[in-house]
């Protein structure tokens, strides 16, 4: 290169091995999307004509993890006019160029020519299976072109292509593959303060994935953290009198699954349940028939907010609790399923081993059975923002609520939640 970038040593070791085929697992903000940036620089550079794919699971994820951060890193003098934002692409004035993909767009990924000589597949652990075999390797068969492949990803449990090949780069011996396995502790010890904060906001074994690049084998279970024994108790102290309510509703005609909540201290417990309300005019009633007389939060599905068929013209789910007297606490729009499955698993056990979610055993079955029983879609347990729970069996309508209410109350790496806020209600 002809100006000075800085590197980590983890990452200069990476970057000069001479192995065909590189898998990287490492945790989150040591430098991941930067080390691919660089390598793929570094590699147009080095000769003319060359050409770098950068490869993630979608075209946005791509673009948000690595375009401005190439772009930024890149010298301008070596720039064949200017970067292309429709095409994700830099061309540089020895004839190489750097272009970035996206599985979600599978058609653009055929028939590449002329054929990469390099290729970065980025969080490849979220990325579908047999991507590898199917896709990336038929690039990489041009004999005179001769494709080497820098693979890197958080893991994702054990049952994935980035496991695999990870495997398969500690056990070869003749140089072709080779994989590597970073902490953030380990080789950024500039993050204390931060891996710190996500060891208490975490559950234990997301942290250890997240931050510790831990293959964890959770098998299907989306709240893998959920255990009878501990989370399941008649021991909780029934609601008081003046004590504030809060439910969880997940919006389904005829089903209407809400949980009743406490809120105390840093602590969640399910004390009460509602199903089988036709609509939300019935919810409403169910409730006050129960609760007369109480100041009642509700944490709804955002798409409550969207004008609904079964109501009258011009009004939403929102509303209509709204002028029930009801408090409405929502994002203004649903955040990627895997945040909210985050927050619950850590709110039923942290990183440091605390339990802040618990439910009443007699009192709240279908919502322990929800929480037991949801798993995620087969071939969609990706954890990413195209992560998809199994709706087949129809038992996730009351862990969604439960996601909706504790990723609101306690999101993962956020300090305050956005909100629609209620009209009737100012804070």
């Amino acid at each position: 290169m002809n100006h000075k970038i800085e590197l980590f040593d983890f990452q200069q070791e990476v970057l000069i091995d001479p192995a065909r085929f590189k898998i990287m697992a490492s945790g989150r903000r040591v430098g991941k999307s930067y080390l691919a940036a660089v390598a793929a620089y570094n590699h147009c550079l080095e000769k003319p004509n060359r050409r770098a794919l950068i490869i993630g699971p979608t075209v946005s994820m791509i673009r948000e993890s690595i375009w401005q951060t190439l772009k930024s890193l890149v010298h301008p003098d070596h720039i064949n006019g200017y970067p292309r934002e429709i095409d994700l692409e830099i061309r540089f004035i020895n004839g190489s160029k750097i272009t970035l993909k996206g599985f979600d767009r599978p058609d653009s990924l055929r028939g590449i020519s002329p054929s990469p000589t390099f290729i970065v597949l980025d969080e490849f652990a979220f990325i579908k299976q047999n991507a590898f075999t199917e896709v990336i390797l038929p690039m990489t068969s041009d004999p005179q072109r001769r494709a080497s492949v820098f693979v890197i990803s958080t893991p994702k449990g054990i049952t994935n292509d980035f496991y695999k090949l990870w495997v398969k780069g500690q056990e070869d011996k003749n140089g072709l593959w080779k994989s590597w396995q970073f902490t953030a502790e380990q080789v950024r010890p500039d993050m204390k303060e931060e891996i710190e904060l996500a060891r208490v906001t975490m559950d234990e074994k997301s942290f250890n994935q997240e931050y510790c690049a831990t293959f964890n084998n959770t098998g299907d279970a989306v709240f893998y953290n959920f255990n009878r024994d501990i989370h399941v108790t008649d021991n909780l102290l029934p609601i008081e009198p003046g004590e504030p309510i809060h439910i969880s509703i997940d919006f389904n005609v005829k089903i209407m699954a809400s949980t009743v909540w406490c809120h105390r201290g840093n602590q969640l417990h399910a004390l009460d349940e509602f199903y089988g309300n036709a609509d939300t005019h019935q919810l409403i009633r169910s409730i006050k028939g129960r609760y007369k007389n109480r100041d009642i939060i509700c944490y709804p599905d955002a798409s409550g907010r969207a004008m609904k068929t079964s109501a009258a013209t011009g009004s939403t789910d929102f509303s209509i609790l709204r002028n029930a007297g009801f408090k409405v606490l929502a994002r203004s729009k649903q955040p990627p399923i895997i945040d909210s499955v985050n927050s619950v698993n850590a709110l039923l056990k942290d990183a440091k081993g605390n339990t802040r979610l618990y439910f009443n055993k007699n009192k709240t079955p279908r919502t322990i059975a929800s929480i037991e029983t949801t798993t995620w879609k087969e071939g969609f347990t990706t954890g990413m923002d195209n992560a998809i729970i199994d709706k087949s069996k129809g038992v996730e309508h009351f862990s969604d609520g439960i996601r909706y209410i504790c990723e609101f109350l306690y999101p993962i790496g956020k300090h305050k939640p956005q909100v629609i806020r209620d009209k009737g209600w100012s804070f």
